[in-house]
């Protein structure tokens, strides 16, 4: 029976629950080095949203392909996300970044939960991941300046094993076996896999006595 939204919020009131374990289970051994004055700077801030939504009887939730020619993270898949504007919380951020980025109103994004922290260590950053539940948007447009594609996830491949490999990539001149999701067609590795490896352990265990399905 796929997720329903009950159980959704329900893998945020799993307790107790290892965040940086979960994550670990996407995690490159190595992926790359931190700038070589990070020991005396806090790290940047940056925001993400995973905007949960039914669509034909399904939860999905959309993902971005970044264009190559951007300063950072190019030509990944990411949740839509960004850096903070002077005054904005980490939520704020996030569903500001959707907005831009994919045409998300913000207004129907209702936060039931955040992952844990990831460290980006190649740009010194903390990358915070908030969940949200909303209805189906009317439309969701990529923007061309940042966003070469946009497609949708199905919630439920989180916890399909036949989602998850490994793939051997070049990180700072060496070779390092990555772990990565294919969702919706595409390779989904570092920050944003591990960051959905932690919300796959949480639906695990929420799912692990499958609970009736609820609405929203």
């Amino acid at each position: 029976m796929p997720i329903g939204p009950h159980e959704l919020e329900a893998a945020f009131a799993v307790a107790p629950f290892d965040a940086r374990s979960a994550q670990r289970t996407m995690e490159p051994a190595f992926r790359g080095e931190p700038p070589f004055d990070a020991d005396s700077r806090t790290p940047r801030a940056a925001s993400a949203l995973a905007y949960v939504f039914e669509d034909d009887g399904r939860l999905r939730f959309p993902l971005t392909l970044r264009r190559d020619d951007l300063r950072e993270h190019k030509g990944q898949v990411s949740l839509p996300g960004g850096r903070p504007e002077p005054g904005e919380s980490s939520f704020e951020t996030a569903r500001r970044e959707a907005h831009e980025e994919i045409g998300l109103d913000p207004a129907l994004a209702l936060e039931i939960g955040t992952l844990a922290d990831v460290y980006i260590p190649v740009t010194h950053t903390h990358l915070r991941v908030h969940v949200a539940v909303g209805p189906a948007p009317d439309g969701l447009l990529a923007d061309p300046r940042e966003v070469a594609e946009l497609r949708l996830a199905d919630l439920d491949d989180l916890l399909d094993p036949a989602v998850r490999t490994t793939e051997t990539r070049e990180i700072r001149g060496r070779p390092v076996d990555v772990p990565y999701f294919r969702l919706a067609g595409w390779t989904v590795w570092g920050a944003t896999a591990i960051a959905l490896a932690e919300l796959s352990g949480r639906l695990a265990a929420a799912t692990s006595g499958r609970s009736t399905r609820g609405t929203w």
